[in-house]
């Protein structure tokens, strides 16, 4: 993650490199930038969700037109939790980013946000790599585990909430 908020950094034009100069002002935009960041990468997440579900609507057409009905509802179940899943990635609230910085998140506290975000993001990718590569049958239990996987993955993101939480409430430190 850190590497997302250092590229945004050097990315910065000349006018906000000046206003980093200017006091309180430097707080205020690196407060924005990780909040671009956050958006980016829940943005990127939400995409990646998209795609497997329309990898995966793409899978259950090709089975039913082969006539591999079984499985089907379980298929349809896990289309709709990544399409519910990817909506709540996409508009989960950022700006509790902003809060963070008031309370004044340090390294060992914003490095746990940061490693709990990269975990998130290699689960669904994980995910959505799995669901790419279906075989050419609706298995059992290949969907059950990724339905599985689909929720494991989901509950992840409520415990995003509960991290922010516990880093804000002990204040960053």
């Amino acid at each position: 993650m850190n590497d997302g908020v250092d590229s945004a950094r050097e990315q910065r034009n000349l006018l906000e490199r000046l206003g980093a100069k200017i006091p309180g002002l430097k707080g205020y935009l690196d407060r924005e930038m990780r909040r671009e960041v956050d958006k980016m990468e829940r943005d990127w997440i939400a995409q990646r969700l998209d795609r497997a579900r329309q990898s995966l609507q793409e899978k259950i057409a090709e089975w039913s037109r082969r006539g591999n009905l079984a499985n089907l509802d379980m298929a349809a179940s896990l289309e709709k939790l990544l399409d519910r899943f990817a909506n709540r990635v996409r508009h989960a609230d950022y700006g509790i980013t902003g809060y963070f910085d008031a309370v004044k998140i340090f390294g060992p506290q914003l490095e746990r946000l940061y490693a709990f975000d990269l975990d998130l993001i290699e689960k669904v990718e994980e995910l959505t790599d799995r669901i790419e590569t279906l075989p050419g049958t609706a298995s059992e239990p290949a969907l059950a585990s990724l339905l599985e996987a689909a929720r494991e993955a989901d509950r992840a993101f409520d415990e995003r909430a509960t991290v922010f939480e516990e880093v804000t409430q002990k204040g960053g430190r």
